[in-house]
């Protein structure tokens, strides 16, 4: 049973160059390792287009099944960047013009001298009563509105709001993950980890495949939300059971 006082997240990446294969996404694992290591439980993680219907739609039937929704990419300056937009749909707020972050915009772009045009100033348009997300990189915000948190799709600044995201939600859990490497394959010691899973509650054991153009054995994850004790217990089962058929 998933313990009340652990808090969960949902990841929605928002793009079509992602869904056509043209762009690879990697905000996905980095956010992923920083919420498991916060004590936050991602539990989903979807790949929508840039569609506001499919936006405002999901975003709506996730707000309500996890306590924090995370967005990456449609916030910049093209006509395609509708997320913001589409948010402001979903949460039935007025979209208009944060005059924070439109101040954050003209202060970045006097900083290296270029111009503010219009297509840029769109980057300040969020839903009505939006708390912004600060970026480091390159000045225009993300932004909080109710659960939601709204990063940008460029892995560089969705790093630095991931940070001010735990910032913000000052999350004080923590998760209990140790690992054991063995050259046997899966199929010797199946066995030894569904008797460990079993034995050692609240403790989740997976194993993964080494492989680098030819088989390298199996890492052993053995991971818990709540119990370092079982953790550790359980890696030491596992390690001399192990040992028992090398």
């Amino acid at each position: 049973m998933l313990n009340k006082k652990i808090k969960s997240a949902s990841i929605v990446v928002i793009g079509n160059e992602i869904l056509s294969g043209r762009t690879q996404d990697k905000n996905i694992n980095y956010i992923a390792k920083e919420l498991f290591k916060s004590g936050v439980l991602l539990k989903y993680v979807c790949v929508i287009p840039d569609e506001k219907k499919i936006i405002v739609n999901e975003i709506r039937r996730l707000k309500r099944k996890f306590d924090f929704i995370i967005t990456t990419g449609g916030i910049g300056p093209t006509h395609d960047d509708i997320t913001a937009e589409s948010i402001s749909l979903a949460v039935k707020k007025s979209y208009v013009l944060h005059k924070d972050a439109y101040q954050e915009l003209v202060k970045y772009y006097k900083k290296i001298k270029s111009d503010l045009t219009d297509a840029r100033k769109k980057m300040a348009y969020m839903p009505k009563g939006s708390k912004l997300i600060k970026n480091s990189v390159s000045g225009a915000p993300g932004f909080q509105i109710e659960n939601i948190f709204v990063f940008a799709g460029i892995p560089s600044i969705a790093e630095a709001m991931t940070k001010e995201f735990l910032k913000i939600i000052k999350v004080k859990n923590k998760f209990y993950s140790t690992s054991i490497t063995t050259k046997l394959f899966e199929s010797k010691i199946a066995h030894i980890l569904e008797k460990a899973e079993n034995s050692y509650h609240d403790v989740s054991i997976g194993s993964y495949p080494i492989y680098d153009g030819k088989p390298r054995g199996v890492e052993i994850v053995i991971s818990s939300m709540v119990n370092k004790t079982n953790v550790l217990s359980a890696k030491k089962f596992i390690s001399s059971q192990i040992n028992k058929i090398i």
